[in-house]
Order: C-alpha cells, then structure tokens, then sequence
C-alpha cells in the first residue's frame, strides 16, 4: 500500500469511528486532524460514502453536520471502543490492538469492550458538550436492579481496563463515576442545568502520589522493579487527578492496603507510607 492510499484509509477510518462513536461528523475535525482542505473533507466523506459504506450517513441541516443513518454499522473499523480512544487521543493510526495483532512476532491483549455500546456514548458526549443533563437508566455493584438517575456529564475517562463517565449526580447530590457499560438503553435528554465543572474539587485537584518497590522484595527484587517503572533513586512520582488516584493505582497495580504488601508476589510496587495515610479517603474509587 503507498503512503498516499494509508493515509486515505486514515481519514476513512476516521469518518467512521465519529460518526459511529459520536453521532456527528463535521469537516472540521478532519481538517484540524490531518491538515487537508476543507473541500477535501468534504470529498472524502462523499468517498466513503461511496466505495466503502453507501447510504451509511445523511447531511442535517440543523446540526450542521453528517449523521449517521438508523442501523448504521462500521465496516473499515471493529467496533472496538478502544479504536475511537486512539483516535481522539491523537494517535490518528491504525488501532493499537489491530496493529499488534498483524505481526506474527507480537501479541497483545485485547480487554472486552464491546459492551459499551455507541448510542450511550454519542448522548454522553453531546451532553458534555452542550453542558447539559441525560437520564439514565444505571445498576451498580451496590445497586444491581436498573434505576433512573439524571446526571450532567462533563468528562469521558478510560482508565486502562474500562470507560467510565464523571458526572454530577442529581440524586446523589455530588459528582461521581459511572461505567459507560452499566448504562442500560439510550440516555434520554433532559432540560436540567448542569453545575460548572469547576464545582467538582476532586476532578479539578491535582495533586503527587510516590510510588516505591513493594518494601517485602529483597534488595536485588527491589533494583528490578526499579528497572522496570524508572525510578530514579528508587520512586517514581505521578501528578493525577484526585479522583483518578484509584484508577491509577489499579493500572501499576499498586498495593494500598496491609494485606496487598504481603502479597509481594502480586503487587511488585506500593504506594508511599506517607501518601496511604494522606490519601486515604481516595484510594478506592468514586464509582456509583
């Protein structure tokens, strides 16, 4: 394949990935993504409409915009969640799980993500562009049976293993986590104003964690696990978000309790002493 036709198929996969993932596909994110014209935009969508899924998308008057047409479905792309997150996080190539999975000499591991269905992520991303509420109908661990929450979103957040949203929960009167996979049926609108998300402390504190080799390895363990995270004189400090320590400490697999530090075998890397005792009420998630 030459340069010219990769780049191509780059800018179909990217057609389809936002019209399916996001409802709405304007010329402008393909101009600012790839730096094209906007008249060659323009032909490109026409193109994929063409060759590649024909009648697959409708031009909207009032949103300015292509849409996708009722029963859509991707044909370049997997419906992998996953891809759309390479794509908005400015990768702007071939999925990370297809790449791998092409060359006979490596493997990779792909995490279920097909549950997150793309009409949930289309209302929660216009909701948290227009600043305004969604009805959901949500269960949760605490919670198993399906209920109706009213919630304004204001950001989506993969954390390495899932996608969740963080929104302001009207009938819990405080922001909160809520798995994109836990949504049952299409969020539905609602005409509620959503708080500033400058209101939400935990999101908009910043603040260090110290991680440190799991302080049950002996000295020559200690030096490997060193290696492995790079840490220089022997820590590794990350800046995050108060209310994504939790998930941050799942993806190093980090030990935060008395029990994970014994398990040394399992969790090769703990959190500082001093940050266990600081951070406490942070460390096991916000999740609803």
């Amino acid at each position: 394949m030459t340069i010219e036709k990769h780049e191509v198929l780059l800018r179909m996969r990217a057609i389809e990935l936002l019209a399916y993932w996001e409802g709405r596909l304007v010329t402008n994110r393909l101009v600012g993504w790839f730096g094209i014209s906007r008249q060659q935009a323009s032909a490109d969508i026409k193109r994929y409409m063409a060759n590649h899924n024909p009648e697959s998308l409708v031009h909207d008057p009032s949103v300015k915009a292509y849409v996708p047409k009722a029963g859509f479905q991707p044909v370049l792309t997997k419906g992998h969640i996953n891809e759309y997150l390479d794509m908005v996080s400015g990768l702007v190539s071939e999925s990370m799980a297809i790449t791998l999975e092409t060359d006979t000499n490596i493997a990779s591991v792909q995490l279920p993500d097909r549950t997150v269905r793309p009409e949930v992520v289309r209302e929660v991303i216009k909701a948290c562009r227009a600043s305004t509420s969604i009805k959901i109908l949500y269960a949760s661990m605490a919670s198993p049976s399906l209920s109706e929450r009213v919630i304004s979103p204001h950001t989506l957040v993969y954390t390495g293993f899932r996608w969740h949203v963080r929104a302001y929960c009207h009938k819990r009167g405080d922001f909160r986590d809520f798995i994109l996979s836990r949504i049952d049926r299409t969020p539905q609108p609602m005409d509620i104003a959503a708080p500033p998300v400058e209101d939400d402390q935990q999101w908009n504190d910043v603040i260090a964690i110290t991680l440190v080799p799991n302080t049950q390895l002996n000295e020559g363990q200690k030096t490997l696990v060193e290696k492995d995270y790079g840490m220089p004189d022997g820590r590794l400090q990350l800046r995050v978000r108060k209310s994504l320590v939790h998930y941050t400490l799942q993806r190093y697999q980090a030990a935060i309790t008395d029990e994970e530090i014994a398990n040394s075998s399992q969790y090769h890397v703990q959190l500082m002493e001093s940050d266990r005792k600081s951070l406490y009420p942070y460390l096991f998630g916000g999740s609803s």
